[in-house]
């Protein structure tokens, strides 16, 4: 058996390893398995297990193959992660989200950490608002480092009747003395529709516009 064989194995191996901690962990909704389809030869597959501890917590791999198209596998990539969410208010006028969202790759020894926190403010009958704020931290087993911090900021005024909202965010990397931000106009035309105007770095003198349409759609 070859090191990506054994690596996607090491990954199935943990995604299925949390079923015993509880009881309760071998109850079938508490299993995540979501397989998808990617192109004509890919196949993409999150796997794992919704952990019984306090708030939303879940845990376990990515696999995806890619394969030409007399068969052979020309990849696998694996990623193991983890995701703990805590929700309060969510029946008020204010709602709060905490996340911490961690994912590491075996086979490349890197790995990331997102810890974020989501606001959302019922203002009065016409207007809602929205706040969030971040950090991201990159870090490698083989450079014994974690660099690449981004720090990041946003905030969304949103008209209910209308379904216009204004958006304006920010980042900060530190390590690059890096700063982008952007200020966006989006208009819900239906439940799946929605045109947006953009203005990238707004306080620069190569500031650039944009418009965009977007529409979501299942099948």
């Amino acid at each position: 058996m070859n090191t990506m064989s054994r690596t996607a194995l090491a990954a199935v191996c943990f995604a299925f390893a949390g079923l015993g901690l509880s009881p309760l962990a071998q109850a079938a909704d508490r299993l995540i398995w979501q397989p998808t389809k990617l192109g004509e030869n890919g196949l993409h597959l999150r796997m794992g297990v919704k952990l019984p501890v306090a708030g939303e917590a879940s845990a376990g791999a990515d696999v995806a193959v890619a394969a030409t198209r007399s068969g052979r596998v020309e990849d696998t990539p694996v990623d193991i992660w983890a995701r703990v969410t805590t929700r309060n208010g969510t029946r008020t006028a204010v709602a709060t989200s905490r996340s911490i969202d961690g994912v590491f790759d075996p086979r490349g020894g890197t790995g990331h950490l997102d810890v974020s926190m989501n606001r959302k403010r019922i203002l009065n009958a016409s207007l809602d608002l929205e706040r969030s704020r971040g950090v991201n931290l990159v870090c490698s087993e083989h450079l014994k480092r974690c660099d690449n911090i981004v720090f990041r900021q946003s905030a969304r005024l949103t008209a209910v009747a209308t379904g216009t909202a204004v958006v304006a965010e920010g980042r900060y990397a530190p390590a690059k003395l890096d700063v982008s931000n952007i200020v966006r106009v989006e208009q819900q035309i239906t439940r799946k529709m929605t045109v947006t105007a953009a203005l990238a770095a707004p306080f620069k003198n190569d500031r650039q516009a944009s418009i965009g349409f977007s529409y979501a759609f299942t099948w």
